[in-house]
């Protein structure tokens, strides 16, 4: 086997690891709801949600929020913006 082809494969997988446990590392954060509404002062029969998608990333919110109200997930650099889901 050719040494480059070796050092290829090498450095895929290092990618391939690094990402994995980045993935990993993001998969328990807490998101954070973008305007904090206090319970029981939203309309009775709003859906209230506890999943924050924003871009790429997937969190879960520490207090149920309105569903469509803003948040966001914590994201490697920055935090990244998004909106409450209901799962």
């Amino acid at each position: 086997m050719d040494m480059s082809v070796f050092q290829s494969v090498k450095r895929r997988g290092s990618r391939a690891l690094l990402l994995s446990l980045t993935a990993a590392a993001l998969a328990a954060c807490t998101g954070q709801a973008g305007t904090p509404i206090a319970p029981g002062t939203y309309p009775p029969g709003t859906p209230l949600g506890g999943t924050c998608k924003a871009g790429l990333y997937t969190c879960q919110l520490p207090l149920a929020s309105p569903v469509g109200a803003p948040c966001s997930c914590p994201g490697l650099g920055a935090a990244s913006y998004g909106q409450v889901y209901l799962k």
